[in-house]
């Protein structure tokens, strides 16, 4: 009961931001932040329920926004590039998987390193597609029959929308045997493939679900910032991504939600302190680390214990 009264509260809340505040800068702020949300539910498939480290999903992220991007840009209807840019996504992520996810651990981060590297050495040289280094301007924003959201405010509620069901999606295939094939290798995979399951085809259901996520909120991203360049999907954002996922809590719908958003707007809130943010937002992470190693989501059941334990 609790914890579906703090759901329907931070819902409330969530909702009722634009109402108090006409900051146009922090509106935009929050729509990167839910965008950032979508792709780290995608990382949580394969590397918080899989148990995959995987470095690649900023290139998916980029491979979809580029996809949305190009595509848009050359006349096609906007309702046919999220189709277009899942496609994208779902035939590298499974180039990718299907000769590397036999690798394990620091093997495959390895790996999922290079392919990022290589897709944004792609972005950059390939220039008169992708623009290269200046990027992607005036991309057509999103627009469903001639109907679309204008301005930040009326993107928030649709971005909102869809990470309400891009986590709904996550809940229903969490809960199904894929879901908990997934579990089950991350635990053990020698006593996984014991029991029956196919770890390979587990592991690249992930890993192909997840960069689904990351391409479609790339589609999402170029229609709603209007502008793409190699930079947003680079190694530090890969490592970003990481981060959040890490920090909100692995394995948890409810921590990638609350890693994806305070990572995002905590440098920002910081930067007032001028070069010393970035030394207070380290030390911020390594003490979520440290004192919460089930990241932020973990925090009540930690202070539960806590007060059960000295009563």
């Amino acid at each position: 009961m609790t914890s579906r009264l703090l759901f329907a509260l931070a819902a409330v809340v969530v909702l009722a931001i634009p109402a108090f505040s006409h900051d146009g800068y922090l509106i935009q702020l929050l729509n990167i932040a839910i965008l950032n949300a979508i792709v780290v539910l995608g990382l949580n498939f394969a590397t918080g329920w899989a148990g995959q480290i995987n470095f690649g999903q900023a290139a998916f992220y980029g491979l979809g926004a580029y996809t949305t991007a190009i595509a848009t840009k050359s006349g096609l209807p906007w309702i046919a590039t999220p189709f277009l840019s899942a496609a994208v996504v779902m035939a590298a992520s499974l180039a990718l998987g299907l000769p590397t996810l036999r690798l394990r651990t620091y093997y495959l981060a390895m790996t999922t390193i290079g392919f990022g590297e290589i897709v944004r050495l792609i972005i950059v040289h390939w220039e008169p597609v992708t623009g290269g280094t200046s990027g992607l301007r005036a991309i057509p924003g999103i627009s469903l029959f001639g109907f679309g959201p204008q301005g930040q405010i009326e993107h928030y509620y649709l971005l909102i929308a869809a990470l309400a069901v891009a986590a709904l999606v996550a809940a229903r295939i969490r809960q199904s045997s894929l879901g908990r094939a997934m579990i089950a290798t991350r635990d053990s995979e020698i006593a996984a493939e014991q029991s029956g399951v196919d770890t390979v085809r587990t592991k690249l259901m992930a890993f192909m679900i997840g960069g689904v996520y990351a391409g479609l909120a790339g589609c999402l991203y170029a229609s709603s910032i209007r502008f793409i360049s190699p930079d947003s999907f680079s190694g530090i954002q890969a490592v970003l991504l990481m981060t959040m996922l890490i920090v909100g809590g692995m394995g948890s719908i409810a921590g990638c939600v609350i890693g994806a958003v305070a990572l995002t707007i905590l440098p920002e809130a910081l930067r007032f302190l001028g070069q010393w943010y970035l030394v207070l937002y380290g030390l911020g992470v390594i003490v979520v680390i440290v004192l919460a190693p089930g990241g932020l989501a973990s925090l009540g059941s930690l202070l539960r214990s806590r007060q059960a334990s000295s009563t």
